[in-house]
């Protein structure tokens, strides 16, 4: 006879113990809720994003090797405006945490460290569905840049709960 784990906690006095399925859904649902909080709902727009590369690396892009296709001119170009973008993400962190009581900025410094994992998860699994090759690391760059751009507009938006 298999055991059948209780569909109520059990009880014993002030204690209450949850099932291991209850102890599952308790963390799932606690996994959501993070998550949620490092990709908000209000996703901005393909326009926005794209507004928000700088005019340089249009440019680069546009030009020499880069436009011909070359990938290692076309990184080059990448990796500039990462560094570039990185910076706004940094401030824009910066200005969002500044206004914040501690137990706010303690959610938001969360929040931004397991955005930060799942936007290398996320890039790597885009990167890896590529199959290999020098279009992988364009993929990974590209999805990269996006990522950090949509964070960076959803600080400059951030509006702590409570």
């Amino acid at each position: 006879m298999r055991y059948a784990a209780p569909s109520r906690p059990a009880s014993l006095g002030n204690l209450t113990f949850l099932s291991e399925t209850q102890m599952m859904k308790f963390r799932l649902a606690a996994t959501i809720a993070a998550i949620a909080a490092a990709f908000p709902a209000g996703a901005q727009t393909r326009a926005q994003v794209d507004a928000a590369y700088s005019p340089a690396f249009d440019s680069c892009m546009k030009s020499g090797d880069a436009a011909q296709g070359v990938t290692a001119a076309m990184m080059d170009c990448h990796g500039q405006e990462n560094r570039l973008q990185d910076e706004r993400l940094n401030r824009a962190y910066r200005t969002a945490m500044a206004p914040l009581q501690p137990a706010q900025k303690t959610a938001l410094r969360a929040s931004q460290r397991l955005w930060l994992g799942q936007r290398r998860k996320r890039c790597q699994d885009a990167a890896d569905a590529a199959g290999g090759g020098s279009a992988s690391g364009l993929i990974y760059s590209s999805c990269f840049l996006d990522e950090t751009v949509k964070r960076k507009i959803w600080l400059q938006h951030y509006q702590p709960k409570g």
